[in-house]
């Protein structure tokens, strides 16, 4: 006896629409999000914007809107998270974060999204094309050259130097820039091994900023290595996170943070907290008789 195929949830949403030809609709529920929509969109005809607001109003939920995005929003949420879970950050509270999806059933995605930026997730919905637009807008894709690290503006010399350490280009600059106002040299890293090749150079940082998520080599493997090296072991690094879970800071601090921000980023309590981190080694490197780099 044969085992009949388990439908994708989306033609339950097209039948109960009773959209045209929904009824020998045929789409088994292994098929990736976006083959599903295409393939629900030919058979019956419907434009997929309109398709996003069938399956919107089938599991009540808001249609998203795509050209009100907030750009805060996508400080919360790494841009390897959003580009794999195809989804995009719309707008937040202290609470709540917004999420366009093409999947609103995907409970493995809102808990991951919820862990990562500490927030509970409501979903929008839009049609996958248009999520795959708006992605490239929030997450402009980014042109590597290996780790060939470029070397310090020669006019930023002059104060304490800080590695920024984030994938996502837009945190990168605000903190450069909310840094850089205040006298510090800054030099960016874009992921985790970039980071660490930094380290290994001859300039002598004074604090790290590390993201917490990121693709590749997570923010924590990168703090666990400068912890585990004499040359860094005592360097200072703060750690951005999206989460405010206790749990998370308590692994954090476990693993040699001396602080951590939430983000998105509040420039006047970012700064108090890098002050207050190189107050702090500039004291304990005092009673040590040595001098901060």
């Amino acid at each position: 006896m044969e085992t009949p195929v388990i439908q994708h949830w989306i033609v339950s949403v097209a039948r109960a629409a009773k959209l045209p030809g929904a009824d020998t609709l045929d789409v088994s529920s292994d098929t990736d999000v976006g083959g599903a929509w295409d393939l629900v969109a030919m058979h019956t005809g419907v434009d997929p914007d309109d398709l996003a607001a069938r399956v919107a109003a089938h599991y009540r939920l808001g249609v998203a809107d795509l050209d009100a995005v907030d750009a805060h929003a996508g400080r919360l949420l790494p841009a390897g998270i959003a580009r794999r879970l195809h989804v995009v950050p719309l707008r937040y509270s202290d609470r709540i974060l917004t999420v366009a999806t093409a999947d609103p059933v995907s409970m493995d995605a809102e808990r991951e999204i919820s862990h990562v930026a500490g927030r509970t997730v409501h979903f929008e919905v839009a049609s996958p094309r248009a999520l795959g637009d708006a992605v490239e807008r929030m997450y402009p894709s980014q042109r590597t050259l290996g780790h060939e690290l470029p070397p310090l503006e020669p006019e930023a010399k002059g104060g304490p130097l800080v590695l920024v350490v984030d994938d996502e280009v837009e945190m990168r600059s605000f903190l450069r820039s909310v840094l850089e106002q205040r006298g510090f040299r800054v030099a960016e890293a874009s992921d985790g091994r970039e980071a660490l090749d930094y380290l290994a150079g001859e300039e002598p940082f004074s604090l790290v900023i590390l993201d917490l998520y990121m693709e590749d080599l997570q923010g924590l493997d990168v703090l666990k290595h400068i912890r585990s090296h004499v040359r860094t072991a005592t360097l200072p690094v703060v750690v951005a996170t999206g989460s405010d879970d206790p749990a998370v800071e308590m692994e954090l601090f476990e693993a040699g943070a001396d602080d951590f921000v939430v983000k998105p980023v509040d420039p006047p309590r970012f700064m108090l907290r890098v002050q207050a981190v190189l107050r702090r080694r500039e004291g304990s490197m005092a009673d040590a008789g040595l001098g901060l780099a």
